[in-house]
Formats: structure tokens, sequence, C-alpha cells
């Protein structure tokens, strides 16, 4: 089998957790199958390169429209790309127009990460056109029953949707170095409550911002992205004192995770579909407080077992949430040991990489034997 991934991006060099899903995948089925990638290169240049062992086409675009790459080429690099089994990740209009400009012959698994939320507007004129690709799909695989259950785009397609949680390589979150943990809790004081992800509206980052005067302890928001100045700006207004260490490489993002008592995930809106921070928080023995999205992210948190789920955007929630947690660390340590345990026991990457290959076979093996029957008939 030959399986093609696509999406507007690559991890590395776009370190987010669509890409980082898309990376992984690609390293997990290279054990079952010749795997590529397909992306857009955020330059007007094409190119093949080789990313984490995986063979990537960065294809050129022209710029990026409410994030989409405008990227003329597209549509030819999909249909030249020989392949058994075309997985487009979505939300990606390019791929999506791509796909129905190029119909390739290949069969098409659709992983569905998030509906399209903020450009609302602009979904009055595209809906139609992905509704009309979502159809083209031999199958398509929502992260959790709860987005599926909740999704109005999903709800026409729901004969198709076989549901495969998002997953992360817990191994990579099990051991910090000792040292650098203890430096840390010398800096920022003990406990502390951390923060780590882009910085994207919906990430609901500003809550957490006006949350942290009442939380009782050092607040810690890491990473880097379109919001950031605005919720230093914010804090500064506000008088808060709050650490902003921008983004984090692997090792420190595993040590502050080791190092930290609570992980605190402010999402505020649906485009938050699952929540890969959660995971990694998780696999290092961590609650984590976080939002009642209707998403995936109260399957990937769960409320009273693994963390504690709140309202989103709002404050008083989640600083009472996390200062319960703060003053209990008997609770802490029960509910980080349970979430430990159930990362590793339903959350690993490989597992889930294994699920979708399946999914891909099964698919394979339908089309085969419809070939089949109508060949038997003619």
């Amino acid at each position: 089998m030959k399986i093609l991934h696509v999406y507007k991006d690559f991890d590395p060099p776009v370190h987010g957790g669509m890409e980082r899903h898309i990376a992984q995948m690609c390293r997990f089925q290279r054990q079952w199958a010749e795997v590529e990638a397909l992306t857009c290169s955020r330059s007007r240049q094409t190119r093949v390169v080789e990313r984490d062992g995986t063979r990537v086409t960065e294809v050129g675009e022209w710029g990026r429209f409410q994030s989409a790459p405008f990227s003329p080429a597209f549509p030819w690099h999909l249909r030249r790309i020989s392949a058994d089994v075309v997985v487009v990740h979505m939300p990606n209009p390019t791929a999506e127009v791509a796909w129905l400009l190029a119909r390739p012959k290949a069969r098409l698994v659709v992983r569905y990460q998030s509906d399209v939320v903020r450009q609302a507007t602009a979904m009055r004129i595209y809906g139609p056109v992905q509704q009309r690709f979502l159809r083209c799909a031999d199958i398509v695989i929502p992260s959790s029953e709860t987005y599926l259950d909740s999704s109005d785009t999903l709800r026409a397609v729901a004969d198709k949707c076989q549901v495969v949680p998002l997953g992360i390589q817990p191994e990579d979150f099990a051991q910090a170095d000792t040292d650098r943990v203890e430096v840390l809790r010398a800096r920022y004081g003990e406990p502390f409550v951390l923060f780590s992800g882009r910085h994207r509206y919906y990430k609901g980052i500003e809550h957490l911002v006006r949350a942290a005067a009442a939380i009782k302890g050092k607040v810690v928001i890491a990473g880097e992205g379109p919001e950031r100045s605005r919720c230093m700006n914010l804090a500064k207004e506000l008088g808060v004192d709050i650490v902003f260490p921008g983004a984090l490489s692997a090792e420190e993002l595993v040590a502050h995770l080791h190092a930290c008592a609570v992980f605190a995930f402010p999402s505020c809106a649906r485009s938050e579909a699952f929540g890969i921070s959660i995971l990694e928080a998780h696999a290092c023995g961590k609650p984590v407080v976080a939002t009642q999205l209707g998403t995936g992210v109260e399957y990937a948190n769960l409320d009273g077992v693994t963390g504690i789920n709140v309202p989103p955007g709002d404050p008083v929630a989640l600083a009472d949430a996390i200062n319960s947690l703060l003053a209990d660390p008997e609770r802490r340590c029960q509910m980080g040991e349970a979430a430990r345990q159930r990362v590793q026991r339903e959350f690993h990457v490989e597992s889930v990489a294994r699920r979708e290959f399946d999914i891909y076979q099964e698919v394979l093996s339908q089309h085969a034997s419809r070939d089949n029957s109508t060949r038997a008939v003619e």
C-alpha cells in the first residue's frame, strides 16, 4: 500500500498539533506501507525534502488567505503523486478544492480535525464545496464521539464516520532532567501553573491571564503565536505577575510539565477539537484544568478523573478549579497518576497509527470487493 498524507504544513518545520499528528502517522505507518506527505512550502518554491524520514513534497504558494494557502499547482501535484490511499486532514480548503479539481484515482480518507469556526462568513460560500468534498470520501475519521455528535458538518456524513482519537508517544514525556526541574521550581516558585501551546484566539489564554490574579501560585504561559503580545499587554494592564518564557524546546517542555503542579487548558472555541497538550501533561502525571466545549477536550480530560473541566471564558471558574487542586496535593497526585496510566493505555500514537492504517486497509478491501462484483456482473 502507498499512503499520501495531505495538509498545508508538516512538523518540522511548523510545530502544531495537527502538523505533529501527521508527522507521527507518517513515521509509524512507514512500518506497514510506503508513505509520503504533500504540503505547501510557505514560499513560491516547490521542493521535495525529507522530514524525519518521510518524503514531503512542499508545493509553492502565493500566500495565505484566512490560513488557507493559495497554491495553483497543488491539484497537479496531488494527481501526479501515485497513491492507493490519500488521507486529507481537514479543515484544509487548499486540498479539498485540489481533490475536486484533480480527482485522483486513490481512495479518499478524511481525517476530520475540526469544524471551521472563525471564518463563518466565508463558510456560507465555501460550505457547499466542503460538503461536496466530504461526499467524495470513502471514510471520515473524527477524533471523538463528542465532536461527531455535535458537529453540524459531520452530521451529513455520519454514516461514513469512524472515530479514532489522537495520540502521543508517552515515552517522550516519561522522564525529565531532575536538575532542570528543580531549577524551574526555584525560578517560578512552588506550586506553579503552566500553559504551553500556540497562542491562537481559540486557546483562551486571555481568560487564564484574567484568572491569574486569583490563582494561588505563579502562572507560566509558554509558547508563541499571534495572541502572545496582546496577552502580555493585558497582563501588564491588569498588574498580574505572569511569566511568558516563549517557545519551549522539546526538552524544556518536558521539564516544565514535570515541574508544574497543574496544567491549564483554557480553550474557548470549537476550533479546539481535542487537545494534544492535555495528553502531554497527562503523560507527565499532571492533572489538567480544561474547558467544556462539547468537543474532544472533555474526552481527553475526564472531569473528576484526570482533571477538572469548567465553562469556557470564565476566569473565576478557571481560578477556583486550579486553586482547588493547588490546595490538595493528594488529589493532584491521584488524578495525575490516573491520567498517566490512561495515556499509556488509550492514546499511544503507534496504536492510533495502526488503527488508522487498519481503516485504510478496510477501505481498499471494500473497494476491491465492489470492483470484483461489478466485473462478475459484466
